[in-house]
Order: C-alpha cells, then structure tokens, then sequence
C-alpha cells in the first residue's frame, strides 16, 4: 500500500449468505466488449487490476471479516464462514434460460469473476488497517 496512490471509494452492493457461508457481490457495468467471449477469464482479470478492484475487494473482505468476528465471536472462522467475493459484469451476463450465472461444476461463466482471499492476507491487512 505503501506505493498506492489515489482514493478508494465504493459500498459493498450486497452481502448474502449460500450453503452456511458469507459471499460479497458486487455489480460491475464496464464496457468490455459486444459479446460475450468479452467478458471472459482474461478480459475480467484485466479490468479487475486495471480498475482496482483488487484492493476493493480486499477491502471489502476486510469489513465483512471484521463484522463477522463482532456478531458471530468465537464461533467465526474465516476459512469456513467466508465463501469468497462475486463480481458481476452485467453486460457480460448470459442470462439464457438454460444457464445459471456463476460457478457450475469448477466453470467460469461468461461476466463472473471469482475470489477468495487467503486468509494470511486479510489477518495481515486487518493488522495494518489497525495500525493506521
């Protein structure tokens, strides 16, 4: 962080909770293309870092960890609570009736991207964060 530059700004879109775990959702509207081979594994890594997404969601990660380690107590564990953070790029969607956006068997869907912070990075960034 030493070398960031800039500001952050943003608000969580949603929080929810599948299967017993906590996820992060965020809506993305980037124009990344007309079709949907645009919004692919590729494409999506590459607007994640270009827009810094990346921090925004270790942000993110961050206070939704925080939160659940106030509410929940001992009975919170990171690695079994927290399913992982889901950006949509809604115009990258396929919302054909006979497919579901998100994970299916290991895929990647076409406007999905995925990920689940180890949890080294987020103790470590919550120790920084309370250093500040």
């Amino acid at each position: 962080f030493k070398t960031f530059e800039g500001h952050v700004k943003g608000a969580i879109d949603l929080v929810y909770r599948y299967s017993g775990q906590y996820y992060i959702l965020d809506y993305k509207s980037n124009y990344l293309g007309e079709q949907l081979g645009d919004y692919g594994d590729e494409a999506l890594s590459s607007a994640m870092s270009e827009h810094r997404y990346d921090v925004q969601y270790l942000l993110y990660t961050l206070a939704l960890h925080r939160h659940l380690k106030a509410r929940l107590g001992e009975n919170y564990l990171y690695q079994r609570d927290f399913g992982g953070v889901v950006y949509l790029f809604l115009r990258g969607l396929d919302l054909s009736p006979q497919k579901t956006p998100g994970r299916v068997s290991g895929q990647q869907h076409s406007g999905v991207y995925f990920a689940k912070p180890a949890v080294e990075v987020i103790e470590a960034l919550d120790k920084v964060m309370s250093a500040v």
